[in-house]
């Protein structure tokens, strides 16, 4: 909430002014691609052939969970951003810009360009990291590194408002957690590459 209320609208009027003063960085920004869906497709296609190779040969370790977990968290992260969004229906940041008088959320007003809230690439991402973070102890500081680039990436290109970010983040942890505890029985006694 302090973020849409303070920090939202300065932040992206700063960025605006002061980074895509750079015509440069503008066109960049501007062209960049979105593989948002190439990311759970590549996911899920290694995670499938990681947890089936290791299951039939009956190695149950962090590893094999670890793809199992993703198998799943991927496409519902993906598919939750989608949902999410509907729900939502916050005006992106750059078109927001080009109309500050439409600033907010449309709750389930499918209007086009009301896709904002929350950020997709921070829920997905933050997800599958989430996972990581869970299995392999010793990635944790690569995986808030990764996480807080890809954050300050959305913000810095006008792609997203804090408020998204931050929300993609909260929706991708509470989506990794509640997989785990369907999917796995005994979260707790997890193995664990330390």
């Amino acid at each position: 909430m302090l973020a849409i209320l303070y920090f939202d609208v300065p932040l992206a009027l700063f960025v605006k002014n002061h980074l895509y003063a750079n015509t440069s960085w503008s066109k960049l920004t501007s062209e960049m691609p979105d593989l948002l869906l190439v990311v759970v497709l590549l996911s899920m296609l290694a995670s499938l052939s990681v947890y089936l190779v290791r299951s039939r040969k009956g190695i149950y370790d962090a590893t094999t969970f670890f793809c199992y977990l993703v198998l799943w968290v991927a496409p519902l992260s993906y598919l939750s951003k989608m949902v999410l969004k509907i729900a939502f229906g916050r005006i992106n940041t750059r078109y927001w810009l080009q109309h500050p008088d439409l600033y907010g959320f449309y709750f389930f007003q499918m209007r086009e360009r009301y896709d904002g809230f929350p950020s997709g690439h921070m829920l997905v991402i933050v997800a599958i990291i989430a996972a990581v973070w869970r299995f392999y102890p010793k990635t944790r500081p690569f995986c808030l590194l990764t996480a807080a680039l890809l954050g300050c990436a959305l913000v810095a290109t006008n792609y997203h408002f804090l408020s998204d970010v931050i929300a993609g983040t909260c929706f991708g942890v509470a989506l990794e957690a509640a997989c785990c505890r369907l999917l796995i029985r005994d979260p707790l006694q997890l193995p664990c590459d330390r």
